[in-house]
């Protein structure tokens, strides 16, 4: 994963540049018609902060991380809210979410991370 990381703080900028006018309405809308207004939305792999941007302007609340700090601070800056530092196996927030976004970026872990990481977000999830 790390290699992947570098990569992102290498070529954060070309990144956001390259993939900003990207339309994703369709899947994002989609996504957004299984939670109610104002729901609570976990951007897990927030990259440049796109979508994050897009969820806070349709009026949900949005929590974002990504591993890359390059690409962490170019969320911030996009989107105006604060943007976690962290590797997807650290997440352990206790917050509940209503929906968990994770486009183009759970791509990048082996089948045993990506399996540990459904497994804590789901049991870190669960409505007591």
């Amino acid at each position: 994963m790390s290699e992947t990381i570098e990569y992102y703080d290498n070529n954060a900028e070309n990144y956001a540049d390259s993939t900003a006018n990207i339309d994703f309405s369709e899947m994002q809308d989609a996504f957004l018609s299984e939670i109610k207004v104002g729901a609570s939305i976990l951007d897990f792999g927030c990259g440049s902060g796109r979508d994050s941007l897009y969820f806070l302007q349709k009026g949900y609340n949005v929590t974002a991380l990504d591993g890359s700090s390059a690409m962490c601070r170019i969320a911030r800056e996009k989107t105006g809210i604060p943007v976690m530092e962290m590797d997807f196996n650290d997440f352990d927030e206790l917050d509940k979410y209503d929906g968990i976004w994770a486009c183009s970026s759970i791509l990048h872990l082996t089948k045993h991370e990506l399996k540990n990481v459904f497994i804590h977000l789901y049991y870190r999830n669960q409505t007591e």
